[in-house]
């Protein structure tokens, strides 16, 4: 079904009436309040490798496999985010239209002055496939990189230590595992590679962007939610930062300041928006669903503890 807009609930609901699986997108709200009405599914196939549209508790409580799609989407999603970057850092989208107004006659020494990435400091919140995908490019172009990770071994604090993963990524990359607060201070330059959960939701607030440099540019390619959409607005408006944005806290709903901002660069959630990735994507999905109705357990399956109570069912 192409559509560019979610499903109001109650089409939804009568889409998904009798269905044993369904392949999903990031746009279904697949709500506890959806699949309860939904008494014949049996598994939900993403492609995405997000999965914060589907209530994961009640898929697990009612025996609904869910599988998404990580690994195929790394280096186009990372493609993006290092391309925004540079968008914002050397004013790429500004050029272009100030070509297109006709207004270029000439050199001027100082014209759509940019701001130079070698050397600078980039910080990477989450350090997962993309994340790490991300800090390679990064190290391309000389960049410094420091990261933090959700992983800390006391949860709640900023105590962590050291892994097997964190010494390869110093070894490799020279990048240095820090704190958020440290990493709020020191970078340059933010991406934003985490995936929403509860813990992820405004993870980014006003306190957050309030620690940033002035003039920090900050990437997102991860989800909307993960940056409190207030409190990014004002620190866009009042010049503290530069927005570099892919995704959006109520897509395909973008707030007037930041569409009227000189100080964005914006896409429409586009992070894996190459044919070949889409196509991988796709293929993923479908070959989840394949593996299932074969009795076998897919890599890919979020919740595969009860993979062995639901699979008899379908």
């Amino acid at each position: 079904m192409d559509r560019a807009a979610p499903l109001p609930d109650p089409e939804l609901t009568a889409v998904l009436s009798g269905i044993d699986i369904v392949l999903s997108e990031p746009q279904d709200n697949l709500s506890e309040n959806i699949l309860s009405r939904c008494q014949a599914l049996k598994m939900v196939a993403q492609r995405a490798v997000g999965y914060d549209n589907v209530d994961l508790d009640y898929c697990n409580r009612s025996g609904i496999l869910l599988s998404n799609t990580p690994g195929v989407l790394d280096n186009a999603t990372a493609d993006l985010a290092f391309s925004l970057l540079l968008c914002a850092a050397r004013r790429i989208v500004e050029a272009d239209r100030y070509v297109r107004a006709g207004l270029w006659h000439g050199f001027e020494s100082d014209l759509l002055l940019g701001r130079e990435i070698s050397g600078k400091t980039l910080g990477i919140v989450g350090l997962g496939r993309i994340g790490e995908a991300m800090a390679r490019r990064a190290w391309g172009f000389g960049l410094k990189i420091i990261y933090c990770r959700s992983d800390h071994k006391n949860s709640g604090t900023t105590e962590f230590e050291l892994d097997e993963k964190d010494r390869r990524l110093a070894q490799s990359l020279g990048a240095r595992r820090v704190s958020m607060e440290d990493l709020l201070r020191e970078s340059d330059f933010i991406s934003l590679h985490c995936p929403l959960k509860k813990e992820t939701t405004n993870l980014i607030g006003a306190a957050e962007l309030a620690l940033m440099k002035n003039g920090c540019i900050l990437v997102n390619t991860a989800r909307g939610k993960v940056v409190e959409e207030k409190a990014l607005v004002e620190a866009v408006t009042k010049g503290k930062i530069i927005a570099a944005l892919d995704v959006f806290a109520q897509e395909p709903t973008v707030p007037p300041p930041l569409l009227n901002s000189p100080n964005t660069v914006l896409a429409p959630h586009i992070g894996s928006a190459t044919d070949e990735t889409r196509f991988a994507m796709a293929e993923l999905a479908v070959n989840a669903v394949l593996q299932v109705l074969q009795g076998g357990l897919p890599a890919n399956l979020v919740n595969p503890q009860i993979f062995e109570s639901t699979v008899n069912k379908l």
